[in-house]
């Protein structure tokens, strides 16, 4: 089995470290990702039998969703499901390129079979399983809709 290495990452830097390593890769070293994946922190031994992994998503999805980078924002329904910022751009210059590290990552989670800390509206999931958006499913983007 090949591995695919998540080397050094620090705890307080995830999200910069793992964009880094992962956000960079060239459309030809992509496949990569479906390797088995090898986690270790930075300063921390361990063997990554799978813990380190999902660790590893888990605190890297909780960075990815913050509505406070301005990427995602909660849904008009709740605080608890998420939506891509429309403004998205205006929070920062270099917002395509996160998100195509953010669905590098969900691929990588769905792909391994990891959860990821972040809950997206209905209309959201629609889209990626290339479903039609129905009527009912705007209340999820606005409440007065």
């Amino acid at each position: 089995d090949r591995l695919f290495d998540i080397l050094d990452i620090r705890r307080e830097k995830v999200f910069v470290d793992s964009f880094k390593l992962i956000g960079n890769l060239g459309k030809h070293e992509v496949s990569r990702l479906r390797d088995k994946l090898w986690v270790e922190f930075n300063g921390e031994k361990g063997n990554d039998f799978g813990g380190l992994s999902r660790e590893w998503f888990d605190l890297l999805s909780s960075k990815m969703f913050n509505p406070y980078y301005g990427l995602f924002e909660y849904s008009a329904v709740d605080n608890y499901t998420l939506q891509i910022n429309p403004d998205s751009r205006h929070s920062n210059k270099d917002h395509l390129l996160y998100f195509r590290f953010i669905g590098r990552i969900v691929g990588m989670a769905v792909f391994h079979q990891r959860l990821i800390n972040g809950f997206f509206i209905r209309p959201f999931y629609s889209m990626m399983l290339g479903k039609k958006i129905q009527l009912a499913d705007m209340e999820y983007v606005d409440a007065e809709y």
